[in-house]
């Protein structure tokens, strides 16, 4: 089995016994949002589906003996396909805390409403436009770091 080193956590292809794992984490965070974007519930027969097919190549993100994330590519139409990519919330925050950072930041197209409308349920803010981008930050402490002041997008911002 291939291992690989990263952040203090190990990669790994995934097996079956990290099945109950994965699918917890992609339960986690995909629950809400199928349900408010398609009205059904969330099914782990579904992520299964994709994760058991032969030709799926799936890996995971391991610490301390817990899988913190996990991505799963396949081979549609002589392309790299991405099935799906996970990574548990509790990890992210645990990786900031250590580095001791006030804050999470991340990019999203600005053309992407779903994406900032599901970030900002998340707690994320829109910071700033960095050309075809919305900086959002999410602060973990707020009585720590620098504090975040309303910024008015105007026709752009998420209502």
């Amino acid at each position: 089995m291939r291992q690989k080193v990263m952040i203090g956590a190990i990669s790994r292809t995934m097996t079956r016994k990290d099945l109950p794992q994965v699918l917890a984490i992609s339960r986690e965070n995909m629950s809400a949002i199928i349900f408010s974007s398609w009205g059904v519930e969330y099914r782990d027969e579904d992520l299964l589906h994709i994760l058991l097919e032969p030709s799926a190549l799936n890996e995971v993100l391991e610490l301390d003996g817990r899988i913190v994330a996990y991505f799963s590519v396949d081979e549609r139409n002589g392309n790299l396909f991405i099935n799906s990519i996970q990574v548990q919330k509790a990890y992210i925050e645990e990786q900031a805390r250590q580095r001791e950072s006030p804050a999470i930041e991340l990019l999203v197209q600005y053309t992407n409403r779903s994406a900032m409308e599901f970030y900002r349920r998340m707690g994320y803010r829109l910071i700033s436009r960095q050309g075809n981008n919305y900086l959002m930050r999410r602060t973990l402490d707020p009585g720590k770091g620098p504090r975040f002041v309303g910024l008015s997008f105007r026709e752009e911002t998420l209502e």
